[in-house]
């Protein structure tokens, strides 16, 4: 089975893209910095050597044998930068390049060079270009410590406002994550930006179309319920007063069908929220009334109260007792042993529960809803009241079957 790729991120790929943007134009700015640095150090070079072949030139033509002497073959530290006097009937000082015949300027054997002609002599001051492109780079670093500071704030900054603007988005997404699955309330649209407005009102339309749809399956059950009530009712008193083996056999499954039309209506009414007070109800007091009631021979009920005389929770009594009752008949009808019934008190940070235990034929581990039992004529409608009107009275519904054993646990809030 192939994995399914990791969903991609708009915020990530919206930092790469700008990240990449701000990157090229750094590094854009930053070539064109060192073209236009190289330019200018090496004018400046230049006009540095000029201004030595004309100081030169000038002391030689002003500082007669009292000077020149001195400022022959000239170097500089480490053969950076050399002055090489060529005067007539003197031998000429050994240098590393090549001399042209004209004056200027001249590159050779990795020297920048200026040839100047004075009255007598001829002045050659020299640049090493390892030395000039050294010189440059220190330059160029010295800039760009300086300009990182800036880049890493102006990252930082673009960080700060895409998560700034992504905030509507982020609020959206929680808002719509955190909606319980019956919670089908528009969207509000007031101050989401322009650009999330298509997207939010795409939503509303879509939850106000399952409203609807659901709104009319609500009607469709509790109408078809209702219709069906009267009927079965009269076939029924028709059969009490007939008699006979065919009434006798017909009667049970007139049963079913009445618990199956209620159990419609229970779902209807469930959905719809109506007839759900706050309370208070005694918990105690329904599981035992209703333990009574759901007895059945050769099936044991066994009812552990945790030695409560009461448990007062604050929800609709008749809604409670409709929830105990479909657990305890599913229980029935899909187990294969007897029944437990545990109350449990509230514990620390925790509100009671109840639990409803049994053997069934099933094995492992299942979180789903149960399965029905062989045999059985339930429709599956019980465990989906349940999990309405548990949602409807805020509690949580725990189902699972380990080793043999099927459970359920109402937990109720504090």
């Amino acid at each position: 089975m192939s994995r399914q790729p990791a969903p991609r991120s708009i915020r990530n790929r919206l930092l790469r893209a700008v990240l990449g943007i701000v990157a090229l134009g750094w590094l854009g700015t930053v070539a064109l910095t060192v073209l236009f640095i190289d330019r200018e150090m090496n004018e400046g070079f230049d006009e540095e050597l000029e201004l030595v072949a004309e100081t030169t030139l000038v002391a030689l033509e002003t500082g007669a044998d009292r000077i020149v002497p001195r400022l022959v073959a000239v170097t500089a530290k480490e053969n950076e930068r050399l002055l090489r006097i060529i005067r007539p009937g003197v031998p000429e000082p050994q240098v590393p390049w090549v001399s042209p015949t004209e004056d200027g300027y001249f590159d050779s054997m990795g020297w920048r060079a200026l040839r100047r002609t004075g009255d007598h002599e001829v002045v050659e001051v020299a640049h090493n270009r390892g030395w000039r492109h050294k010189e440059m780079a220190e330059a160029a670093v010295s800039l760009l410590i300086l300009v990182g500071p800036v880049v890493g704030l102006l990252i930082w900054g673009l960080m700060r406002a895409l998560a700034r603007a992504l905030r509507p988005l982020d609020a959206l997404a929680g808002a719509i994550a955190g909606r319980s699955p019956d919670d089908l309330s528009p969207v509000p649209e007031a101050g989401l930006p322009r650009e999330l407005h298509p997207l939010a009102h795409g939503l509303n339309s879509y939850l106000a179309r399952i409203d609807d749809l659901r709104a009319i399956e609500r009607r469709f059950i509790a109408n078809a319920a209702h219709e069906l009530r009267t009927p079965i009712a009269a076939i029924r008193a028709r059969l009490d007063l007939g008699g006979g083996a065919g009434a006798e056999a017909a009667l049970p499954m007139l049963d079913d069908l009445t618990r199956r039309v209620e159990r419609l209506l229970q779902l209807s009414r469930s959905e719809a929220g109506l007839g759900l007070g706050r309370g208070p109800a005694d918990l105690v007091q329904v599981v035992r009334l209703l333990v009574e009631d759901a007895r059945r021979p050769g099936v044991a009920i066994r009812f552990d109260d945790a030695d409560l005389e009461r448990l007062s929770l604050a929800v609709d009594a008749d809604a409670l007792a409709i929830l105990i009752r479909n657990l305890l008949e599913n229980a029935l009808e899909h187990g294969t042993g007897p029944v437990r019934v545990v109350i449990r008190p509230a514990q620390a940070g925790q509100g009671p529960a109840l639990m409803i235990e049994n053997p069934t034929a099933q094995t492992g581990f299942v979180e789903e809803a149960f399965r029905k039992g062989p045999g059985s004529r339930g429709l599956g409608l019980g465990l989906s009241i349940v999990a309405a009107l548990a949602a409807a009275m805020g509690a949580t519904v725990e189902k699972s079957i380990r080793a043999g054993q099927a459970r359920v646990v109402v937990t109720f809030g504090e």
